[in-house]
């Protein structure tokens, strides 16, 4: 269940000129999240921009009480929050969406438990740390594989390299990491010797921009490996009713038709069910 509340924030980190980290005290919505899950923020004074911005939960800190919000200023609603003191409120909607799906462990005792692959691209980053942290600890290590346009947008490292997760980057002007899109980094790992038992099989848990997730969605049914998509979307209303984030699904949703609500059947859908 949803709470639409006033979160006040505790602290307002700039990381650079541009990226931003938010922690607002909310303890009941907080302590409903999971990994994969978002929030609908109200970005304004008066009446521009009408519509809340949503955005991941991109940290629980111990206690629950708390959530963090890593977001790129792009537009006026995101500069108004880049203005707002500690101290100051924002009203919030949430937890709201579905969340990924953890994985289970091995399907046989004698395979090894797949290995978590969290593919990234730009601001799409800050949907993971709260999936790692949440990742059995005593799984096989995770990957990230991190894409960016300059070296600048590459933020948030430290939530990876702390936690023992195998980063990669790529940048697509060349200044950190390779050169290219992320799908240069995902590529040698889908094509490697079908994962050994000892290595255990990838599992993709994906955010970025859409081209970006629709290759990546691809290269993943291809090669027969899980997929999760956290589909990124504007988002008029948050909680399914003005049908305003739909997405093009192979399948049929109850009523017979061919689209899912990325804010309530998503925003984490499996690649081989949606038409990007």
């Amino acid at each position: 269940m949803p709470f639409d509340l006033a979160a006040r924030i505790v602290r307002h980190d700039a990381i650079n000129p541009d990226h931003f980290l938010l922690t607002l005290e909310c303890p009941s919505i907080a302590r409903a999240s999971r990994p994969g899950q978002f929030v609908m923020l109200q970005v304004r004074e008066g009446r521009d921009p009408l519509l809340r911005r949503p955005m991941s939960v991109f940290r629980v800190p111990s206690g629950r009480r708390r959530i963090q919000i890593l977001y790129k200023v792009v537009g006026s609603g995101t500069r108004f929050l880049s203005r707002q003191p500690p101290g100051a409120a924002l009203r919030t909607l949430g937890p709201l969406g579905n969340g990924f799906r953890l994985p289970r462990g091995a399907p046989r005792a004698a395979a090894s438990p797949p290995r978590p692959v969290l593919v990234a691209g730009g601001i799409g980053i800050a949907i993971f740390p709260f999936l790692l942290e949440a990742l059995p600890p005593r799984g096989p290590r995770p990957v990230l594989l991190f894409g960016a346009r300059t070296a600048r947008d590459l933020v948030a490292l430290d939530a990876f390299r702390g936690r023992g997760a195998l980063v990669r980057l790529a940048t697509e002007d060349g200044s950190r990491g390779a050169r290219g899109f992320v799908t240069r980094l995902l590529e040698p790992l889908l094509q490697a010797p079908r994962a050994s038992a000892a290595a255990g099989r990838p599992e993709l848990y994906v955010c970025g921009p859409t081209p970006m997730m629709r290759a990546v969605g691809a290269l993943a049914v291809e090669a027969g490996v899980p997929c999760q998509l956290a589909l990124e979307s504007q988002m008029p209303c948050g909680i399914g009713v003005c049908l305003g984030c739909v997405v093009r699904c192979r399948d049929a949703d109850p009523g017979g038709l061919p689209f899912g609500r990325v804010c309530t059947e998503g925003p984490v859908f499996e690649a081989a069910r949606v038409r990007l």
